[in-house]
């Protein structure tokens, strides 16, 4: 039965602290010296209260042991990463996000004593210094971290719970945020722009991502032997079962997001389109490399030096201290801010403007209906040869000669010359 026990006397209050005894769930005496708040027990009604009342949770089979939310942040954080079974990009995310974020400010904090209070105002400073979705991305892995917390029985409740239960603060109408996309004509001009900056290869990117939805890595993951280009009455089709990521610093392969791996079907001009691709490199084990031939990588030098232009142009330049000229990229209008996975969103606009049928448009995209709906409806050979006939429509659309707007803008002007270092500018050069 629960009791209170006379333990040490504090001096600085003057008073005989005591410590409360209970019954634990495997039949050993358990001991509480502190309440919820922190402050020991300076009666011994106070600590067999207290005790009694863990005594009833043990036998409500609700008990939490209080030294078990003694454990630090930063020890469960270790402990947790062992437990949870996601790909390697996203492992690697989350220790990212606990070590620059979460640790420096919550790794020596006992669990139990973490604060909804402080954590709310900690989680408004984080997003006045970060980007909105870098700081969802450090929440949403401090809650998951949280609730597992929860479910071991560290603690009873999740300090960074969502605010679902009551709203705080002024109101603030939630943007909706809109992804930029391209209409077939508009995802033509970008191709024709990557044309004439990198050649047949990044042509075939920007299209292939337009008109099949996948994403960059699954574009990079494409082996030879995966394209089945010979149309036997089902289409021509691609088949991803992989995408190529850089873990750890060495280039894997690993599988499609969400395990998305399928087959799609394309269009007949796509379809040339990736025969004369191989064609014109017979040796490469890939379907799209990087310039040079070798296993093609998408970075931030990518999107900074090719992609960007791209979309909103550059300027000409001639050959100014041994640099190379280059020719002058116009933009395309009314797509600024066109990101490549914007392009899988297109076709997504695309297919739904077409009124094909959600399921065939999900699993084109790599999704699973969930529900009913999902348990129900069923993809058909019909259904895909209906979209592969519908995107050979507006790509036959889009090559139409438009002279009642303007598509292109002018051309970005020209900056100050690059100086190009020559050798005896050099750093310990002879």
């Amino acid at each position: 039965m629960a009791h209170g026990e006379k333990r040490t006397y504090d001096k600085r209050a003057r008073k005989w602290r005591y410590r409360g005894r209970y019954k634990l769930p495997n039949g050993k005496w358990g001991s509480v010296s502190r309440d919820d708040q922190g402050q020991p027990f300076y009666t011994e009604r106070a600590a067999e209260e207290y005790a009694h009342g863990l005594e009833v949770d043990v036998r409500r089979k609700a008990f939490i042991n209080p030294r078990d939310g003694r454990v630090t942040v930063a020890e469960w954080a270790d402990t947790w990463l062992r437990s949870i079974d996601v790909g390697p990009l996203s492992e690697k995310e989350y220790r990212l996000r606990l070590k620059n974020k979460i640790l420096p400010q919550w790794g020596g904090v006992a669990i139990g004593d973490l604060s909804p209070t402080a954590i709310i105002t900690w989680e408004n400073q984080l997003r006045r210094e970060v980007s909105k979705n870098y700081a969802d991305g450090v929440i949403s892995v401090f809650r998951t971290m949280m609730d597992d917390a929860v479910a071991e029985k560290i603690r009873g409740d999740n300090p960074v719970a969502t605010r679902k239960s009551g709203r705080r603060g002024r109101y603030k109408p939630k943007p909706k945020e809109e992804k930029v996309t391209a209409t077939p004509r508009q995802a033509l001009l970008v191709a024709r722009n990557a044309l004439e900056m990198r050649g047949l290869n990044e042509y075939a990117i920007v299209l292939t991502s337009a008109y099949t939805g996948l994403r960059i890595g699954e574009l990079a993951g494409v082996h030879r032997d995966q394209l089945d280009l010979k149309d036997a009455g089902q289409g021509p089709r691609l088949h991803t079962v992989q995408q190529s990521q850089y873990v750890n610093g060495v280039f894997t392969e690993i599988g499609n997001k969400y395990d998305s791996g399928r087959g799609l079907i394309l269009p007949p001009f796509l379809a040339a389109l990736l025969q004369q691709l191989m064609d014109a490199r017979p040796e490469s084990e890939w379907v799209f490399t990087a310039p040079k031939g070798g296993r093609l990588l998408r970075g931030g030098d990518w999107y900074a030096e090719t992609w960007h232009p791209l979309v909103i142009g550059r300027a000409p330049r001639g050959v100014v201290r041994g640099a190379k000229a280059r020719v002058g990229i116009r933009p395309v209008l009314g797509v600024e801010g066109l990101t490549p996975h914007g392009l899988r969103h297109s076709q997504k606009v695309w297919l739904d403007e077409g009124r094909h049928p959600r399921v065939a448009v999900e699993a084109r995209m790599g999704h699973v209906l969930q529900g009913v709906e999902g348990t129900y409806s069923h993809v058909t050979l019909p259904m895909e040869l209906a979209i592969a006939e519908h995107l050979q429509e507006i790509w036959e659309d889009s090559l139409k000669v438009v002279v009642d707007r303007r598509e292109y803008g002018p051309l970005p002007p020209l900056g100050p010359p690059r100086r190009i270092r020559s050798p005896r500018n050099l750093p310990n050069a002879a």
